[in-house]
């Protein structure tokens, strides 16, 4: 029976982490999001052409969409999701996460029709760069919930304060 030889390799980073010196915690946060802050522009620039692939992968399915297709928005809508969650607003963040849930919900139902994820698309559109008010944010997060309520989608996004829309004519100030 031979012996077994043991080998110390040495921890650089141990070592480095146990070194007094560097930078503090505050400053090492700020360094961070000024890195964030500087990549903002470039990767806000990417959110239309991801948006667009999306919709390039629905308008292939046709009218109607399979598991497969699904799959396929599902794999595709992740660096959307990353740069509306770092850098998008929490509107855009929150469309985009009600997408993801209606097409795991297509998936888990076999929803075949491609009408909710095209409205959902629109949405992102919309809301992308756009001003838009609470309440209008509200509205558009409402609609897209009645959305998943009419297909019996269940969102794991918090969904927005009841909204009841005011007649047409009263919102545009029309008797």
């Amino acid at each position: 029976m031979s012996g077994c030889k043991i080998i110390r390799v040495k921890n650089i980073l141990g070592e480095l982490l146990s070194m007094p010196g560097g930078v503090s915690r505050e400053e090492a946060v700020q360094e961070a999001q000024t890195l964030i802050e500087e990549l903002r522009e470039e990767c806000e620039k990417a959110v239309p052409v991801e948006i667009t692939r999306l919709e390039q992968l629905v308008s292939a399915a046709g009218d109607q969409i399979n598991d497969a297709q699904l799959g396929d928005i599902l794999d595709q809508v992740d660096p959307l999701l990353t740069l509306s969650g770092t850098f998008g607003s929490e509107t855009l963040d929150a469309v985009v996460k009600k997408f993801c849930d209606l097409a795991f919900g297509m998936k888990d139902k076999a929803i075949t029709t491609t009408a909710p994820l095209k409205v959902h698309l629109s949405a992102m559109r919309l809301v992308f760069k756009a001003d838009l008010s609470d309440d209008d944010a509200i509205a558009i997060l409402g609609e897209l919930s009645r959305i998943h309520a009419h297909y019996g989608i269940t969102a794991h996004v918090s969904e927005p304060p009841e909204f009841v829309p005011a007649p047409v004519a009263a919102r545009s100030g029309h008797k």
